[in-house]
């Protein structure tokens, strides 16, 4: 016996499996992955000085948030997408010291690796 599925509806199944391929495509972009090194351009030479200076000082909460907001604000015009990436998260781990000291290593290591020497 063979199912004949009206014209209408099988373009509108078509078109449901297309947006799902979509979707799923297009959320691999936001997976895990650390970003790619970029350039250490002055934007994020200067993100990077001003985190490692105020780091050893933001020890409360509300300390930190306002660190991770100057850092990432400091960051938002740089083309170093590790940098920008990794000031961007700073926030959500401000809370948990340990959240907040393996981020911060992460955004100074991001520094590093793109030739930032603190100093």
């Amino acid at each position: 016996m063979k199912l004949k599925m009206p014209g209408r509806v099988k373009w509108l199944a078509i078109a449901a499996v297309a947006v799902v391929v979509v979707l799923v495509m297009g959320n691999r972009d936001r997976s895990e992955e650390p970003a790619a090194v970029g350039p250490l351009d002055e934007v994020a030479k200067t993100t990077c000085d001003g985190f490692a200076e105020d780091y050893p000082d933001a020890k409360s909460r509300t300390a930190r948030l306002a660190l991770a907001d100057r850092t990432a604000t400091a960051s938002s015009r740089t083309d170093n997408e590790a940098v920008e990436d990794r000031a961007g998260g700073l926030g959500r781990t401000a809370g948990d010291d340990t959240e907040w000291k393996a981020a911060a290593e992460a955004l100074l290591k991001a520094c590093r690796d793109s030739g930032w020497v603190e100093g």
